[in-house]
């Protein structure tokens, strides 16, 4: 088996993958700055527990992160746990051509998106991933990743709200949008993030479409894209585990 691992800011997303492919569990937990690789094994072994498998069932470890203080223990992890089987999505890891000024400064979750995006859909793509932060990467008919775009996301939005205003209250963003004519504090605050962030998503992918030299299809990931997808006049098709086959493809690639 392979573990693909995506560390994102808020959230570490595993995959846990047969030799096939066929993607078997998937578990997350909190991002943070572990104080050793033990203590990072002892979180996964309570997860493997529960699955009844072990570190010795895994052949390898792949791993995407934009967390640069967190990645050094999942490396250490790598080299105790996994015997040395580790690899590290970064661009020069990457299979796939940069077209931007500065190829290493993208992040590696957004290379990742795109591989797996070209080869599940042999097309240009807008990949919209909802997370801690909104970003757009686009991706060429030929398979070229060209850019993007980057905006906070909607839990950086309503966090703002709640810590920068004097009475504004955080409120579950989860149920259905009844109204864009907010009747109270907690529906206005809804309807302005809901309807708010998919007309952000919206323009930019239009904005985007019309730079790329063909239409793309429109995918959506990440574990916030539920909550906008439906207000969405633009995005429709949703892929909640891209990144983590992405790095499933990058491993295969790479043993190949």
């Amino acid at each position: 088996m392979i573990l693909a691992v995506d560390v994102g800011n808020t959230s570490t997303v595993c995959g846990v993958f047969e030799k096939d492919g066929a993607l078997k569990k998937v578990f997350s937990f909190k991002t943070r700055n572990f104080v050793s690789a033990e203590e990072l094994a002892a979180v996964l072994h309570g997860f493997f527990s529960l699955y009844g498998i072990g570190f010795q069932d895994f052949t390898g470890l792949v791993i995407a992160c934009v967390v640069p203080p967190v990645l050094k223990w999942w490396k250490e992890l790598g080299e105790k746990f996994f015997r040395g089987r580790i690899l590290v999505a970064k661009a020069e890891t990457v299979p796939i051509k940069i077209d931007l000024l500065y190829p290493s400064e993208v992040g590696a979750d957004r290379l990742i998106n795109a591989l797996a995006g070209w080869k599940k859909y042999g097309t240009s793509l807008i990949i919209v991933d909802f997370g801690t932060a909104i970003t757009f990467d686009c991706v060429s008919e030929k398979g070229v990743y060209l850019g993007g775009a980057i905006s906070p996301g909607i839990s950086i939005a309503l966090e703002a709200l709640f810590t920068r205003t004097a009475k504004l209250p955080k409120v579950d963003l989860s149920s259905p949008l009844k109204s864009p004519m907010g009747k109270d504090t907690e529906s206005a605050i809804k309807s302005g993030l809901l309807l708010g962030f998919a007309g952000l998503t919206d323009r930019l992918v239009e904005e985007l479409s019309v730079t790329m030299s063909s239409q793309p299809r429109i995918l959506a990931t990440g574990g916030l894209a539920p909550l906008i997808l439906p207000y969405s006049k633009k995005v429709k098709y949703f892929d909640p585990y891209l990144t983590l086959e992405g790095l499933y493809f990058l491993w295969k690639e790479h043993q190949a």
